[in-house]
C-alpha cells in the first residue's frame, strides 16, 4: 500500500484509511452484482471470484502534498515490483488479471504512466517501452532492485503485465472520496437523512473490513452484500420510520440501573403496587431503559417531528384512560368489600392489557419496547398508573 514519501505517522495512517475508503467506492462502482473483494490478501484490494483475484489494485495516497508519477517514481516501481514477484511466484497470478495503480498523484505528460491510464490516450506499448529504458538505463539505487525484477521478468510476461496495468491518476484524495460515495448512499434514503446513513454505512464498511483483516483465510466482502446494507440501513430513515439504534434484547447493568434519577424510578414503585412478580419487573426495567435510550438518540440527532413525542405520549394516555376506567367500574361493583389483593390482581390485568396493545410511534416503527418503554415513562409522571390508588399512594414522590 502506497503512503506519502515523508513516512510520518499521518503520512502511513492516511494511506491506511484511503485503502479502506478506496475498497468501498471500488465495490459500489463495480455493476457486477456478483462482484467481491478482500482487502490485503492478494494486494491492498482485489477483486475475487472462485478464489481468484481477477483485478488486483494498489492505492497511493499523498497526504501533504499532490504529487507527480514521474517514469522513476518510487510508488510505481516499487508497485511493479510488488507485482512482479507474484508472477516470478506463480506465472497464473497474470492470466485474465488486470493490474490497477489508484492514485491520488497525477501522470507527467508522455510519461509510462500517462500511457496507462483510462484515457483515448492509452498505448500500453509506448509505456512499456519508456519503463524499460528507465529499468536499463537509470542508476538511482532507491530502484535498483525493481528495475532488477522488472528485468528479469522475462519479455512475455513484462509484456502481458504492462498490457494489463492501469493507471487511475488524479483519485480522490482520503478528503474528497465521500463526495464520489454519497450518490450512491442518496439512491438508499431522502435527504435529510443522508448523512445519518452514510455514518452508518461506514461503521459497518470498517466491521466488514476488520473481519477481513482478522482472518487467517481469505473473507470477501460481496457487492450484493453492500447494496443490501446500505438499503436496510436507509429503510430506517424513509420519512415514516424512525431508526433503532439501541438492542431491544439488551440488558443493562445494575450499575445503568441505579444511575437513573429517583424520578426516573416511579415506574417501578408503580409496579411494586401490584405486586409484579420479579421475573417481570426486570423485563418491564429492560424495556423503560432501552427505550428512554433510543428516545434520547431521536431527540439529539433531531428525528422526530415537532410535538410528536407529546402526540403519542397523549394517545398512549388515551388509551391507558380507557381501558383503567373500565378497570376502575369493574372494581365499583364489589362496594367498600374491596380486598388490596383483588386491586393487586385488576391492575396486574389492566397492566397485561397494555403491554399487549399495538401502537406504534410511527406506521414503520414497530418494535415493542418502544410503546412500552414510553408507559412506563409517563408511569414515572404518574400520567398513567396500574394500581387503581395509583395516584394517592406515589404523588408524594412528584413533591405532591
Amino acid at each position: 500500500m502506497g503512503i506519502d514519501t515523508r513516512h510520518d505517522a499521518p503520512g502511513q495512517l492516511s494511506g491506511y484509511l484511503y485503502q479502506v475508503l478506496a475498497a468501498l467506492l471500488l465495490l459500489l462502482q463495480n455493476e457486477n452484482p456478483q462482484a467481491q473483494l478482500c482487502i490485503e490478501k492478494f494486494d491492498d484490494v482485489a477483486f475475487v471470484d472462485k478464489d481468484t483475484p481477477y483485478i488486483r489494485i494498489q492505492t497511493k495516497h499523498q497526504l501533504y502534498k499532490k504529487g507527480s508519477l514521474i517514469d522513476t517514481s518510487v510508488d510505481l516501481w516499487r508497485t511493479l515490483k510488488s507485482w512482479c514477484d507474484a508472477i516470478i511466484a506463480d506465472s497464473d497470478n497474470l492470466n485474465g488479471t488486470d493490474f490497477i495503480v489508484m492514485t491520488t498523484a497525477s501522470s507527467e505528460a508522455n510519461s509510462a504512466a500517462s500511457y496507462l491510464n483510462r484515457s483515448a490516450n492509452r498505448d500500453y506499448k509506448k509505456a512499456l517501452s519508456i519503463l524499460l529504458n528507465v529499468a536499463q538505463t537509470h542508476t538511482g539505487k532507491t530502484n535498483a532492485g525493481f528495475y532488477n525484477t522488472f528485468k528479469a521478468l522475462g519479455e512475455t510476461a513484462r509484456e502481458n503485465l504492462v498490457k494489463h496495468i492501469y493507471v487511475y491518476d488524479n483519485s480522490p484524495t482520503m478528503f474528497e472520496i465521500k463526495k464520489h460515495i454519497m450518490p450512491y448512499i442518496r439512491c438508499a434514503t431522502i435527504p435529510v437523512y443522508e448523512e445519518k446513513v452514510y455514518e452508518k454505512v461506514l461503521g459497518w464498511w470498517i466491521n466488514a473490513v476488520i473481519q477481513c483483516l482478522s482472518s487467517e483465510k481469505p473473507t470477501f466482502i460481496n457487492r450484493a452484500q453492500l447494496q443490501f446494507t446500505m438499503f436496510d440501513i436507509g429503510s430506517e430513515y424513509k420519512a415514516d420510520s424512525l431508526p433503532i439504534d439501541v438492542d431491544a434484547y439488551y440488558e443493562p447493568t445494575d450499575d445503568e440501573i441505579a444511575g437513573l434519577s429517583p424520578e426516573k424510578k416511579i415506574f417501578i414503585e408503580q409496579l411494586k403496587l401490584i405486586s409484579l412478580s420479579n421475573d417481570r419487573l426486570k423485563r418491564c426495567i429492560k424495556d423503560y431503559y432501552n427505550a428512554y435510550c433510543q428516545r434520547s438518540i431521536w431527540v439529539r440527532e433531531q428525528l422526530r417531528f415537532v410535538d410528536e413525542l407529546s402526540k403519542y405520549e397523549a394517545a398512549l394516555i388515551d388509551e391507558w384512560n380507557r381501558l383503567f376506567l373500565v378497570m376502575k367500574e369493574e372494581l365499583e361493583d364489589y362496594g367498600n368489600v374491596i380486598s388490596e389483593a383483588q386491586k393487586e390482581k385488576s391492575g396486574k390485568i389492566l397492566f397485561g392489557k397494555i403491554e399487549d396493545l399495538n401502537y406504534p410511534i410511527r406506521e414503520r416503527v414497530t418494535e415493542p419496547f418502544i410503546m412500552r418503554g414510553t408507559f412506563h415513562e409517563l408511569a414515572n409522571k404518574l400520567k398513567v398508573g396500574w394500581h387503581v390508588d395509583f395516584w394517592d399512594r406515589l404523588c408524594h414522590l412528584l413533591g405532591g
